[in-house]
């Protein structure tokens, strides 16, 4: 008769390699199961990703020319990601 009870001295291990990195924004370190060349921690991965959707509505796209940039760049999401308007008309 089994109890199910496993040894609890036993410890998780992951499969295949882990590599233990410097973030290249803050400075701390992680762990990955990548070897990344531009290594970047989930704090400052959520921040770059946060300000660019961020929609800057004061100034105009050097592009199009409609309002609303993300932030910190000069274009409006369909000229950055390269989407554009197929009608080629403005909002």
């Amino acid at each position: 008769m089994e109890l199910g009870f496993t040894n609890p001295f036993r410890r998780w291990r992951p499969k295949g390699r882990m590599y233990s990195l410097k973030c290249s924004q803050c400075g701390n370190g992680f762990l990955s199961s990548y070897s990344l060349e531009a290594p970047i921690c989930g704090s400052c991965m959520q921040v770059a990703k946060s300000l660019d959707s961020t929609i800057d509505y004061d100034i105009q796209c050097t592009t199009c020319g409609n309002k609303g940039v993300i932030y910190s760049k000069k274009q409006c999401h369909a000229c950055y990601f390269g989407l554009g308007n197929k009608d080629g008309e403005e909002k």
